[in-house]
């Protein structure tokens, strides 16, 4: 018998996936599980590692310390949880960080003129 819970997990890393293809980065895909050395949900943007989570409660610690560890086991300069909302899809889905990653985004968007002051 299948698991449920692993299933839905499947279902959600699957629609990140879709969501972030369908808005300009086409090289995404799903990426199996590797254990110990797991480097997140989703590959083909190498510098984020991607922590998809489907839950009931969400636990924001956990989670982004989750996709910090991904990152690391990356090599990535960003780690990054994609949460799902109750009842939403993933445009709705929100994407967490601590501050020190969002202050790399930032200095990264600066580098390349992306942020005007």
């Amino acid at each position: 018998m299948a698991n449920p819970s692993r299933e839905k997990g499947t279902r959600w890393e699957n629609l990140v996936a879709a969501y972030l293809r369908e808005h300009g980065f086409p090289e995404v895909f799903r990426m199996a599980t590797a254990g110990d050395h797991d480097a997140g949900d989703l590959g083909g943007i190498p510098a984020v590692a991607w922590e998809c989570r489907d839950r009931v409660k969400i636990e924001l610690a956990k989670n982004v310390d989750d996709a910090n560890s991904r990152a690391h086991h990356k090599g990535s300069a960003y780690g990054v949880a994609v949460m799902k909302r109750k009842g939403r899809g993933a445009k709705d889905a929100y994407v967490v960080c601590d501050l020190a990653t969002f202050t790399r985004i930032l200095h990264a968007l600066n580098a390349n003129d992306a942020i005007s002051h």
